[in-house]
């Protein structure tokens, strides 16, 4: 099942029909964490087939519950996307394979809106060190969009370029 399927699933019943992810956001556990059991749930923003912007919140298997459907103001600067490949499981092993830090402060899914145009919807994660770790959601990869680690009195550095072209 599509993710998209899945939230129209969870959404039905509630008068809000899905036609794209925008952005979801993790809870976690503590304000700190390492492994998806730290995750507590999702804070998530739909895009509706009348154009509005809907904010829910979705517990973390096994945990349940969900919240009734709000409307929000739709985020700017990303697109509404139906779904990806890299779930959390395995974009929390990923974030663990790179060198940013060992444990997470946040961690948000959303395809950036940007030129030139992004080519898959990323996983941001926020380590305990500062840096931002980016993971593409469809391969695995940041391709051409480089995470930075910002240095107190010095300009971003990429920790990672994709090659050129």
């Amino acid at each position: 099942m599509s993710q998209i399927t899945a939230i129209q699933a969870s959404l039905k019943g509630t008068g809000v029909i899905c036609t794209g992810l925008e952005r979801k956001s993790a809870r976690i556990r503590n304000g700190i964490g390492s492994t998806i059991a730290d995750v507590l749930g999702w804070d998530v923003i739909v895009r509706g087939e009348d154009g509005s912007c809907y904010g829910y919140y979705a517990a973390q298997p096994p945990l349940i519950g969900l919240t009734q459907p709000q409307p929000v103001t739709c985020p700017l600067g990303i697109v509404p996307f139906d779904g990806y490949k890299i779930d959390i499981d395995e974009a929390i092993k990923i974030f663990h394979s790179q060198n940013g830090g060992d444990q997470f402060t946040a961690i948000t899914l959303s395809w950036p809106l940007t030129y030139p145009e992004a080519p898959e919807p990323y996983w941001h994660f926020r380590t305990n060190l500062g840096d931002t770790v980016v993971i593409g959601a469809n391969s695995g990869q940041c391709l051409g969009h480089p995470s930075y680690r910002l240095l107190y009195g010095t300009p971003p550095v990429p920790l990672y370029q994709a090659p050129s072209k």
